[in-house]
């Protein structure tokens, strides 16, 4: 897991997606920020809620959840993963009073989780992956870029980064040396 820090660019197109009132997920392609896709949790209320209250609902989908990404029951447990996704190092949030009295709260992820075929962390001792880089048994380190293929470390040693190709789509390769590359 990476340490989550709060951004305010992240929270204006959290806040921009409430404020249209719309109880739905916006369209990923909606959600970019410096070329990434955000994720996002909503909750719906009709009454003021507390932020924790909020968070709580989303990461109490864990009961229902079984690594490596499995709802145990059927009941989801995207709202979960997306909270606790590895990748996911930066948060913002926005809360709308809509018609009705509808309140709406929503949060986006830089970047987005939630990527079919794939795990929300890697599971180990706190830290294995980050020893001198690692807060409160979170790592401190992530790469800012994302790697377009799964097997960019091995084009990266077969061709290296002067390689056209691998320098275009395997950022995170090329560049994060001593970085955590998010699994997605």
């Amino acid at each position: 897991f990476f340490t989550q820090s709060y951004d305010e660019n992240v929270a204006l197109t959290a806040q921009a997606w409430v404020d249209k009132c719309i109880l739905d997920h916006g369209e990923p392609e909606t959600r970019i920020l410096n070329g990434y896709e955000l994720g996002e949790n909503l909750f719906f209320s009709t009454k003021l809620t507390q932020w924790t209250v909020v968070i709580k609902a989303w990461h109490s989908e864990v009961s229902h959840y079984l690594y490596p990404n499995v709802s145990t029951n059927g009941q989801p447990t995207g709202h979960y993963t997306q909270v606790v996704w590895n990748s996911s190092y930066k948060v913002g949030c926005g809360m709308a009073l809509c018609p009705n009295s509808i309140y709406i709260y929503g949060c986006h992820y830089y970047r987005a989780g939630n990527f079919k075929g794939w795990v929300p962390y890697k599971v180990g001792p706190p830290c294995a992956s980050c020893p001198s880089h690692c807060e409160d048994k979170l790592c401190t380190n992530p790469c800012p870029y994302i790697n377009s293929f799964l097997n960019c470390q091995k084009l990266k040693d077969r061709f290296g980064c002067s390689h056209e190709l691998v320098s275009a789509w395997c950022p995170a390769a090329c560049k994060c040396t001593s970085e955590i590359i998010p699994i997605a």
